[in-house]
């Protein structure tokens, strides 16, 4: 999904890259709804390419010699996100990385619809980490706890969005279930239709489906931070994540030179810290404490340079941002292989290959 239209595109060339995509997604993957996730990674390399300003547009071939990378790269992608996850819950490196691989096999080699993927390999990981730890009886603790997430994370993924929270501890769902947050969802869930809400509310359709969205996402991000979560988009709520939307265009008007500030004393820092970021590849956030966090932004460069900055900010009760301290990273570089230094040709080879991937698939 498009957050911020940080690159502009012909919109007849966009549609045909996508439909491009999908169709070899569908070839390929039968099962498994990946054309989003290769299309945007066939899209960012087509960006930073010659062949992506040429006039007649770009070749299907072109985007076909593309495919098995973009594919290599979204499933090594997963399992780096399976790892993680697994690292983060037992601070096991080997238990980790042979779940992360086992995950990805049962993924290859389901033949079951799998509409949302990421979801459905973060439920497969925990699954499997709870199968590992029903045989360990001091690890029972953990075995709860997880068995606890499961059935939340499961429930974020409900077509008629029923999120589950009996999963909680009691205390957590007893906190969930008097907050504000859970009132609004219940509400806006209550309605068999969003037309009958919007009737309710006496509001356009538009306003009542936006305002079921930020019901469900402000509940989504409650439960997550009651249950640990520090590091992750999904911990914001509705008006916290369009504030920062909202502050991270005006970070790249700054790294731009096109904002006229109304807070020069700031806006110094940040045009320092945004020092050569013209675009926001990715971006992250990670909870400090109550209401500060740290925004981390990055950017590859036309010539291959990693670029990185962090914003120390608080969001205040209104959503209003108070920026702390910024700081671009001067450590992220990207260091030429010296002539006499010889690496292994097993190192830093693509765990999940193209033809890896395919052989799982057929077999």
């Amino acid at each position: 999904m498009k957050e911020i239209d940080f690159i502009s595109m012909n919109k007849k060339r966009y549609d045909e890259i996508i439909g491009c995509v999908r169709e070899l997604t569908s070839q390929r993957f039968c099962y498994l709804n990946l054309s989003d996730d290769i299309a945007n990674t066939i899209l960012v390399k087509l960006m930073k390419s010659t062949a992506f300003a040429e006039p007649m547009g770009i070749s299907a071939d072109l985007i076909k010699s593309a495919f098995p990378k973009a594919v290599e790269d979204v499933f090594n992608y997963y399992q780096k996100v399976s790892y993680q996850y697994c690292y983060a819950k037992t601070n096991d490196h080997t238990l980790s990385e042979d779940t992360s691989q086992e995950a990805i096999r049962q993924l290859l080699s389901s033949n079951r619809r799998i509409k949302y993927p990421y979801y459905w390999l973060r439920q497969v990981t925990l699954n499997l980490l709870c199968k590992y730890y029903e045989h360990r009886a001091k690890e029972r603790e953990v075995l709860e706890r997880l068995n606890r997430e499961t059935s939340v994370i499961q429930s974020f993924v409900s077509p008629d969005h029923n999120i589950e929270i009996d999963g909680l501890q009691p205390s957590q769902k007893q906190e969930i279930i008097e907050s504000q947050e859970y009132k609004e969802y219940e509400q806006a869930i209550s309605f068999k239709s969003t037309k009958e809400y919007a009737e309710w509310l006496q509001v356009s359709d538009k306003v009542a489906q936006k305002r079921k969205e930020k019901a469900i996402r402000d509940l989504k991000a409650k439960i997550l931070l009651a249950m640990g979560w520090e590091a992750s988009r999904e911990i914001l709520n509705f008006n916290q994540y369009n504030a920062i939307q909202k502050f991270i265009r005006h970070l790249l008007k700054l790294g731009r030179g096109s904002d006229e500030s109304a807070e020069p004393r700031w806006d110094a820092r940040l045009k320092q810290a945004m020092q050569g970021i013209e675009r926001i590849d990715d971006w992250g956030i990670t909870m400090v404490a109550n209401r500060r966090f740290r925004l981390h932004v990055f950017h590859l460069t036309q010539d291959k340079r990693p670029l990185a900055a962090t914003f120390f900010i608080v969001l205040d009760e209104r959503n209003h941002i108070t920026i702390e301290n910024s700081v671009q990273h001067k450590n992220i570089i990207s260091h030429p292989i010296p002539a006499n230094v010889q690496i292994p040709k097993e190192m830093g080879k693509s765990m999940w290959t193209y033809d890896k991937i395919i052989s799982l698939l057929n077999a």
